[in-house]
């Protein structure tokens, strides 16, 4: 039997809870033993010759793949060395989980991204005239994102994020609305327009529990389809913010929510998720 980790940070696991749950049902009608493993249980050793090791609960494991629900690229990049298949790569953990590595990403590709700055920790220099957006380097799911109207909010933004690097931009004309992109194994899944309902500038789902399922303009496919070329992403978000009617790509969501995708879109995403990494994988044990 093919045998995976699923992989999650101990706090965040209850919140996941129905997703993993789909997903180790998904990897069940395969044929697949998926186990979920918390990262404070999870070790993994180089030793000499060049391999390495995993450990779970201090046992020796051999797992066919695993898939990183949490930021820890350079544990994606210490599994992939042992030869094991990480979905997503250490490469989209890297680019998609620091807001400062997904701008030079889009910088360095010519992607069309909205006016981003970089702010190092203890610098309070704000580039763009008020109100901006700050928010920390390696926040998620909206969280850690200030609106700031004047420097006395930014200066408080900006030491609730310390240590933590942070971007700031100006705020776009339709704040409380993006569009998010799924692609799976590099195609659309579904597109979806997020709405805030009470005038916060943050559209997340898992904030406001409103959506729409709409259709990807040809400007999003396009940077969609070269964000897919570049990054080869398993399952991520491309989100894209509205300014003078134009996109602009904002971040790339890398263990991505799903939830409206089953309330609004009638989509199995993690059933839908396992099949594709038991089609790449070939359902082989290792």
């Amino acid at each position: 039997m093919t045998e995976g980790l699923v992989i999650y940070e101990k706090d965040n696991v209850e919140r996941n809870r129905r997703f993993i749950d789909l997903m180790t049902a998904g990897a069940a009608r395969r044929q697949c033993a998926l186990t979920l493993v918390t990262t404070d249980r999870l070790s993994v050793s180089a030793l000499s010759g060049g391999k390495t090791e995993i450990r779970v609960d201090g046992r020796t494991v051999y797992p066919s793949f695993c898939v990183m629900r949490c930021m820890e690229s350079a544990l994606s990049e210490a599994l992939e060395l042992a030869g094991i298949r990480v979905f997503n790569s250490a490469l989209v953990s890297r680019v998609a989980n620091d807001k400062q590595r997904t701008l030079l990403f889009m910088l360095r590709h010519g992607l069309p991204f909205f006016p981003t700055a970089f702010l190092a920790p203890g610098r309070f220099e704000i580039p763009y005239p008020f109100p901006v957006v700050i928010k920390a380097a390696h926040g998620c799911g909206g969280r850690q994102v200030f609106r700031c109207a004047s420097q006395a909010e930014a200066d408080a933004a900006l030491a609730a994020l310390y240590p933590d690097e942070a971007v700031v931009q100006p705020l776009c004309d339709t704040p409380g609305r993006d569009l998010r992109v799924y692609l799976l194994g590099g195609k659309v899944l579904a597109c979806m327009l997020r709405k805030s309902t009470d005038g916060d500038i943050r559209a997340n789902f898992g904030l406001h529990q409103n959506a729409e399922k709409t259709t990807a303009p040809p400007q999003a496919l396009e940077v969609c389809r070269r964000v897919a070329a570049l990054l080869k992403p398993d399952l991520v978000g491309v989100d894209f913010i509205f300014h003078r009617g134009q996109l602009y790509l904002n971040e790339i969501e890398d263990a991505v929510g799903t939830r409206m995708l089953y309330e609004y879109a009638g989509l199995d995403a993690a059933g839908l998720y396992m099949n594709y990494i038991l089609d790449q994988t070939g359902g082989e044990l290792r």
